[in-house]
């Protein structure tokens, strides 16, 4: 079956990272996964997953070098569904050709994906696993539509879809760098292995909203607040001479501020954070991540910042450098002054909305990210109907930080909190 589309797809601008810093801990890939009501058949899912990718051919590809950048290809090896092997974090190997730059897997009743960065974010990545749920429930002969809500297997790939939006929905007008500098890190022991231990904190969704709103704040603002006071403790057991900043870093769907139908990344992060007294408190912290996370979603503060990443990857004196000279230079630029500037990445989805005919067939969603060794915690986070969840993914042995989060929430904010994970810390 051939693709629709060209043979060939240029990574757009925020996805020309993630194959220059991609290593065996720093995988770049991110997960998701819908629970069903009942058990997946995976004859039935590999016939939806076909049919899916051809709808979305720039996931339906491979990672191949080019002169000066990366680009995408089509894939033309077939692709198989797999059981889930449970070790979301362990690709770390996006250029093996006889691979897909996505993975669908199985297991009892869950069905999961997990995305190479490069090719979409996790707006993007939703609106796969979305329309392949669609398509499953469909092949197993249920009576669903897309109703307008979400894409269907079944229509065509539109061009608005495979467009580059940084460089055509942000253009004229002032470019601002952003200042960092080196934040404080969670430490602990690196699991021997390279997957992930995730961990689910399952929440009532209106229970989130109700006390979000007593404090006058988002449910990104809450959640931020409780873990970047848990980061202040930590910092502070260890007793440091010198506190360094605790910064925060929230992704922003920039399809909310600037119209765009684009299945390729569209998102900007959020730094917010300082050097905070060992003694702040709960409104304190409230305080400062509000005044930062209103600010930092202003389009006049977001779109300067997108504007200074396109000017980069259109300097004449980096264009038309090789790619294995640029790739240092990438590279050598990220390890001073991307992740060593963050603490922490919280990625919030928010609402998850699917089609009424779809909802009695499915019981939650779950967002994961990978961790690296700089940043050895982070934090998905997705809600559909009265279920929120909170997915942490670990690559060190420390639990003291997830458990104060996990007892603030029990203790401070009477939320009733239900535990899952995959249990691979405890099969070494």
């Amino acid at each position: 079956m051939k693709n629709r589309t060209t043979q060939w797809f240029r990574i757009d601008n925020a996805g020309k990272l993630f194959p220059i810093i991609t290593e065996t801990r720093r995988s770049s890939y991110f997960r998701m996964s819908v629970m069903l009501k009942e058990t997946v058949d995976p004859v039935v899912l590999q016939k939806a997953t076909e049919k899916t990718l051809f709808r979305f051919p720039n996931f339906n590809t491979r990672l191949q070098r080019g002169l000066f950048w990366n680009y995408l290809e089509n894939q033309s090896k077939a692709f198989k569904v797999l059981p889930d092997p449970n070790t979301f974090g362990s690709n770390s190997r996006p250029f093996d050709s006889s691979k897909h730059l996505i993975e669908v897997y199985y297991h009892r009743n869950r069905i999961a994906i997990e995305v190479f960065h490069a090719i979409t974010d996790g707006r993007g990545g939703m609106e796969f696993l979305k329309t392949l749920t669609l398509a499953y429930l469909r092949e197993k002969g249920y009576a669903v539509e897309s109703e307008g809500i979400i894409f269907d297997a079944n229509d065509q790939v539109t061009q608005a879809e495979l467009e580059d939006s940084f460089a055509t929905k942000v253009t004229k007008g002032k470019s601002i760098w952003m200042p960092s500098n080196k934040a404080y890190h969670l430490k602990g022991t690196y699991f021997e292995h390279n997957g992930h231990y995730l961990t689910h904190v399952h929440l009532n969704t209106e229970n989130c909203i109700a006390i979000a709103r007593q404090f006058q704040t988002t449910v990104t603002g809450l959640f931020a607040t409780i873990l970047i006071l848990g980061l202040i403790k930590k910092q502070e057991s260890e007793n440091p001479k010198k506190r360094k900043p605790i910064i925060l870093s929230i992704p922003v769907d920039m399809r909310k501020y600037l119209p765009s139908k684009t299945m390729k990344n569209f998102v900007m992060t959020i730094n917010i954070g300082k050097i905070f007294s060992p003694q702040a408190t709960f409104q304190d912290v409230l305080h400062e991540v509000n005044l930062q996370l209103k600010e930092g979603q202003k389009i006049e503060i977001l779109a300067p910042q997108i504007r200074a990443n396109m000017k980069a990857e259109r300097m004449l004196l980096l264009r038309f450098v090789p790619l294995f000279i640029k790739r240092w230079i990438v590279k050598s630029v990220f390890n001073r002054v991307g992740e060593p500037a963050l603490s922490l990445t919280m990625s919030n989805l928010g609402k998850i909305e699917m089609p009424l005919t779809t909802q009695q067939y499915i019981e939650h969603f779950e967002f994961m990210i990978c961790s690296t060794p700089i940043v050895p915690i982070n934090l998905g986070v997705a809600s559909f109907k009265d279920q929120l969840v909170l997915s942490f993914s670990r690559i060190i042995d420390d639990r003291t930080f997830l458990n104060f989060f996990i007892q603030y929430l029990v203790n401070e904010l009477k939320l009733e909190v239900f535990v899952s994970g995959n249990r691979w810390e405890e099969q070494d």
